[in-house]
């Protein structure tokens, strides 16, 4: 299987946890289990999101001319993969530190949010350059 591939499915399969922990937390917040499952959610589409993004620069540094951030996707792209990765670092630093709680959950949510904006368009992007669309 192709590093590209390898790419694809691993954004692909972050993009929908990452977006299944979004919908928990916005409508199962009554329910005793929603916290871990948007945490194991949040935390496994971040992962496999950034396993998805090594496998790109894997890929694109195999290339005769490597030419990171030539398209619009890669900036896209990582613009998604620093917000997940804030977002996922932040809703664990809310746990850990009390004091700024408060803070952390505003900048957390909006990371969040953030990030499910911005994958549906570095995924379309993508679709577009490897011109499957």
């Amino acid at each position: 299987m192709s590093l590209f591939l390898v790419h694809a499915v691993l954004m692909g399969a972050g993009f929908l946890l990452t977006a299944s922990a979004l919908i928990v937390a916005m409508t199962q917040r009554r329910k005793r289990w929603w916290l871990r499952a948007h945490r194991a959610c949040g935390l496994a589409g971040a992962s496999a999101m950034l396993l998805g993004s090594a496998a790109a620069v894997a890929a694109v540094a195999a290339l005769p001319k490597p030419h990171h951030f030539a398209s619009p996707h890669t900036w896209v792209g990582a613009l998604t993969i620093a917000l997940v990765a804030a977002a996922a670092a932040l809703g664990l630093l809310q746990l850990r530190v009390p004091a700024k709680a408060a803070r952390f959950r505003t900048v957390h949510r909006l990371a969040g949010r953030l990030a499910n904006l911005s994958a549906p368009l570095a995924i379309l992007m993508g679709l577009v350059a490897a011109e499957l669309i």
